[in-house]
C-alpha cells in the first residue's frame, strides 16, 4: 500500500491542518491496523469503498471493502480507545487531518450530525460537487493533490476560533500539562466549569476531561517513541499517578500495556503512530 504525508504549505492552513494523508492500494490482499485516541479529527474521503463502521462502549471498528459506491466520506476522532481498520481488497483514501477546534473554521454544521453521516464531505463543502473529488482522485501526484484541497479549504474559511478556546488550548499545550486539572484550567481563564464545558463541545466536540486525558495520553505515546526513554521515566514525565494507572489508561486507550504497545508501535514520516499488521483481523 502506498501512503503519503503532505504537510500544507499556506501559513493560514498551517495553523488549522496538521497533515493530508493519501492511501493507496489496488491489489486484492487485506490488511490490518490500529490507530490510537488522538485529539486531531479525520476527515476521510473514500472512492470506490464501501465503509462498515461501528463505534460503541465495546468496539471501534472500521470495515473497508470494494463497491460499486462512486465516493463516501466520514468523520473519525473523539476516540475512548483503540480505532481497528479491517481492509479487504483495493483503497482509494484522501484524508484532512484537522487540529483541535480547527474543523469549526470551515463549517457551521454540528459535530453530532457531521459524525454521524456517510456524506461528511458534503456536509462540510455543500457547493462542491462530485466533480471536484473526481479530479482529486484522478490526479496522480500527491502534492498536486494536497494542492487542490488547500485550495479547497481556503475557499471555505467561514469562522475564526475564539479567543477563550485559543487560549485554552495554549494552556493546555504547556510543559505541565499532564499536571492540569479542569478547576485550574477554569480558574487560569476565569470561567466556570459549565462555561468551559459547553466551549469545549461545542468548538472540539468533546468534553475538557476527555481532551486532558487524551492529550496527556498522546504526550506519553509520543515520549516513548525514543528508544532511549524508559517507561518508567514516561510515566514520571506524564505525572501517572503510579504504576497500575500508567498501565490501565494505555489498556483503555491503546488495547496494550505500554510495554506491548512500545514493542508493536511503528511511525510514519514522524506524524502517524499506528501498529500496521498484513494479517486482517476478524
Amino acid at each position: 500500500m502506498k501512503s503519503v504525508i503532505i504537510y500544507p504549505k499556506h501559513e493560514l492552513l498551517k495553523k488549522h491542518v496538521q497533515y493530508f494523508l493519501f492511501f493507496k492500494k489496488e491489489d486484492t490482499s487485506s490488511f490490518h491496523y490500529t490507530t490510537f485516541p488522538n485529539t486531531n479529527l479525520c476527515l476521510a474521503i473514500y472512492r470506490g469503498n464501501q465503509i462498515d463502521y461501528s463505534n460503541t462502549g465495546a468496539a471501534n471498528n472500521c470495515l473497508i471493502t470494494p463497491s460499486a459506491r462512486k465516493f463516501s466520506s466520514r468523520l473519525y476522532g473523539f476516540h475512548k480507545m483503540p480505532f481497528q481498520v479491517n481492509v479487504l481488497g483495493p483503497l482509494n483514501q484522501i484524508c484532512i487531518i484537522f487540529y483541535p477546534s480547527a474543523l469549526k473554521v470551515f463549517t457551521h454544521e454540528s459535530f453530532t450530525d457531521l459524525m454521524q453521516t456517510e456524506a461528511a464531505f458534503d456536509a462540510l463543502f455543500p457547493r462542491h460537487s462530485d466533480f471536484f473529488l473526481e479530479q482529486i482522485f484522478e490526479e496522480g501526484d500527491f502534492n498536486t493533490k494536497a494542492q487542490k484541497l488547500e485550495h479547497l479549504l481556503l475557499n471555505n474559511i467561514k469562522n475564526t476560533i475564539p479567543d477563550r478556546i485559543r487560549a485554552a488550548l495554549h494552556r493546555i499545550s504547556s510543559d505541565d500539562t499532564e499536571r492540569l486539572t479542569i478547576e485550574q484550567l477554569c480558574a487560569e481563564l476565569g470561567l466556570s466549569a459549565s462555561t468551559l464545558f459547553r466551549l469545549f463541545k461545542t468548538h472540539l466536540g468533546q468534553n475538557p476531561k476527555s481532551y486532558l486525558k487524551t492529550k496527556r495520553f498522546r504526550n506519553a505515546l509520543q515520549e516513548m517513541l525514543s528508544p532511549d526513554t524508559s517507561l518508567s521515566t514516561v510515566a514520571h514525565n506524564a505525572y501517572y499517578y503510579d504504576q497500575a494507572h500508567f498501565i490501565n489508561d494505555f489498556k483503555t486507550l491503546s488495547g496494550y500495556t505500554p510495554k506491548e504497545l512500545q514493542a508493536k508501535l511503528s511511525v510514519q514520516q514522524n506524524q502517524l503512530v499506528w501498529i500496521y499488521d498484513t494479517r486482517k483481523r476478524e
